[in-house]
């Protein structure tokens, strides 16, 4: 967390990808991913409890961990240090709606 931190205050702008992308990528996360994970559960055949489990864990946010392989391989670490950021965020409300 102190490594994307001090990455991103060393940034000259916070959202180095644009606020329209960072907001489309933002909805495709939170909405897409819960929306096939339902699909796929139910054809599966999960239900109840565990329906519930398998959708908000589709939303919670992504880790650290792919935001120090980018950078340590120098793969668009400013766009996935939005990604991480924001995600967290606006991760809880998220949960909170879909449970």
């Amino acid at each position: 967390m102190f490594r994307l931190g001090l990455f991103m205050a060393l940034q000259p702008r916070i959202i180095a990808c644009g606020n329209s992308i960072a907001a489309f990528t933002m909805a495709v996360r939170f909405l897409t991913g819960p929306a096939v994970m339902a699909a796929a559960s139910i054809a599966v055949g999960l239900r109840g409890t565990l329906l519930h489990v398998a959708i908000v864990q589709a939303a919670l946010p992504q880790g650290i961990v792919p935001f120090v392989f980018a950078k340590e391989y120098n793969v668009h670490p400013d766009i996935l240090s939005t990604g991480v950021i924001f995600g967290m965020l606006i991760a809880l409300p998220i949960t909170l709606l879909y449970y």
